[in-house]
């Protein structure tokens, strides 16, 4: 049936779907009536609506009977295929109390009319649904020249509409965004950089009024800055679409009158449409000029101290080379005046004991006691000499530390003092001690001194009881250690303890100073230089020592050393 139609009347022919519903339709049952019976217009009218890809109907007659094609079926939605040869009215009867009086001044007046946009809302897929449109209604004629039916081109515009309407909306948040901003913000149109928004914080930097800026080319309002690079950077930002950022740059701006410098960070971004063409650039800027000169100002300084720095340090140098000369005649001195001053204790030692021997029986009590105070003050001063020359040899660093085992050291130390500790009947005892990177013979001297120490200021008639320990410790757990780096830094902390006589705590720094002694000579030998010894030891190991004690009831002496 549908093949002869098409035969019988090639306006039918083609149309896809449509065509084929078309012919295959008894249109008898309808007021259009059998095709043979239709009018030539309207037969133009079909064969151009079947034959085109845009969204086409035909109202034909006062019951607006509705013809259309394939593109039109998305449209219609589930109207579709019902909607073909059924009134128009009826078909789009929730939306007829806005088409219908178009279509009827068409069909009353003659005219076309058409409409953009126009919001409708439809029932297509069960629900009603905001939907736009651009269509046009034209008039077909009949064969009397009356007005006989509706022809209607259209598309649907929702998408577009309903994108726009989100930018805009879009474009309003920016917009508010902008004004509300706490740093400088604006929105520039075109080639010319219209300034089309712009914040308070903008126009404050810009040095302008309000008025008389929206609206204008950016370089206009404010044309002390049009020959400084801007206008060419936001040329680049519009033409290719790369942001900019810039920190730190000089731009000149009205200021009080006058104009002024002003040093800005700031950024240029591209503003994009829906298409992605670029219409416009915002600019971000944050005005920086008082921490520019802020820092000019430090740099200025940092500057002269340098070079005052640069100067100390020559002086320094040559300071430094000055005192290593000093400091290697002073040893030498020292050396020298060592070896000249143990030469004549020598030989009154020998002298004395010679004269002794000579003279023996025949002297008298008092004449006795006389030679043994002479070589008892000759014996010290020997010990003095050496303990002078050993603290000037740890006065200075040596070049270079090696590892050093402390257990093998003590044990050295011990050996030596074996006769001691076996006349008073010392106990002593020790835990595993570490190897540390240090001077090997001045760490024997350090643990001597304090063993020595403790050995000598014994409690008559009770043996000593020593006992040395070590644990590692954090700089943050002392007290005393406020850098951060030496704060995060491990220490071991090795303790030498006795239960000798003990001192008052007061006393605890001032017994680390050269030839200080808190008691007599007669009582308790030595020169008052071995805990100066000790402390200079520990600070060429970067460490430090103290000591606690409570008078009668012994010492703890602490040595703190890097590990």
């Amino acid at each position: 049936m549908a093949a002869k139609e098409a035969e019988t009347f090639p306006f039918l022919r083609g149309g896809g779907e449509m065509g084929e519903l078309i012919r295959a339709k008894d249109w008898s049952d309808t007021p259009l009536g059998s095709p043979e019976c239709w009018e030539a217009n309207l037969r133009a009218a079909i064969s151009i609506l079947l034959n085109s890809q845009f969204p086409m109907f035909i109202w034909w007659g006062p019951e607006e009977t509705t013809i259309y094609n394939d593109p039109y079926r998305a449209i219609l939605g589930k109207k579709h295929p019902n909607a073909l040869g059924a009134p128009g009215s009826k078909v789009w009867s929730e939306i007829w109390d806005v088409v219908g009086p178009l279509a009827l001044r068409v069909q009353k007046q003659g005219e076309s009319n058409w409409a953009e946009d126009q919001l409708l809302y439809i029932n297509r897929l069960g629900y009603l649904e905001e939907s736009y449109f651009t269509f046009s209604y034209s008039p077909i004629s009949d064969e009397r020249g009356g007005i006989a039916g509706v022809f209607c081109a259209c598309t649907e515009t929702t998408e577009k509409v309903l994108a726009t309407r989100k930018l805009k909306e879009s474009e309003q948040s920016l917009r508010n965004i902008i004004l509300q901003a706490p740093v400088a913000m604006c929105i520039l149109r075109g080639s010319d950089f219209v300034v089309e928004v712009a914040n308070e914080k903008m126009f404050e930097l810009w040095g302008v009024a309000r008025e008389g800026v929206i609206g204008t080319p950016l370089f206009e309002a404010v044309a002390e800055a049009r020959n400084e690079g801007y206008e060419e950077l936001m040329t680049h930002v519009l033409t290719t679409g790369e942001p900019y950022r810039g920190r730190e740059q000089p731009v000149s701006l009205p200021r009080n009158g006058r104009v002024e410098t002003v040093f800005i960070n700031f950024s240029y971004e591209a503003i994009r449409e829906l298409d992605n063409s670029i219409s416009g650039v915002m600019a971000m800027v944050t005005d920086v000029t008082e921490q520019v000169i802020a820092r000019k100002k430090i740099e200025d300084l940092v500057l002269k101290r340098t070079e005052e720095l640069a100067k100390a340090n020559d002086s320094l140098v040559k300071t430094n080379r000055e005192l290593a000369r000093s400091n290697a005649n002073l040893e030498e001195f020292a050396y020298a005046a060592s070896h000249d001053m143990k030469e004549p204790i020598r030989k009154v030692i020998v002298f004395a004991g010679r004269l002794k021997n000579s003279l023996g029986e025949r002297m008298s009590e008092s004449e006795m006691r006389m030679f043994e105070r002479m070589e008892k003050a000759t014996e010290r001063m020997g010990l003095l000499v050496d303990d002078l020359l050993m603290f000037s040899h740890v006065s200075e660093r040596p070049l270079e530390m090696e590892d050093v085992d402390l257990n093998k050291k003590l044990e050295n130390i011990l050996a030596d003092l074996e006769i001691l500790i076996e006349e008073k009947q010392a106990r002593i005892t020790t835990t595993k001690l570490p190897i540390v990177k240090g001077y090997r013979r001045q760490l024997q001297q350090l643990f001597q001194n304090l063993v020595s120490n403790a050995l000598k200021y014994s409690k008559p008639n009770i043996a000593p009881e020593i006992s040395i320990t070590c644990e590692m410790v954090m700089g943050h757990e002392l007290p005393f250690v406020e850098l951060q780096e030496q704060q995060e830094r491990s220490f071991y902390e090795i303790k030498v303890s006795d239960n000798g006589i003990g001192f008052e705590q007061k006393f605890a720094e001032q017994i680390f100073g050269i030839f200080q002694r808190l008691h007599r000579k007669q009582d308790y030998e030595g020169t008052g230089v071995g805990l100066s010894i000790a402390r200079k030891v520990v600070e060429n190991h970067y460490g430090r020592i103290w000591a606690n004690s409570v008078s009668g009831q012994g010492s703890t002496f602490h040595v703190l050393l890097p590990v």
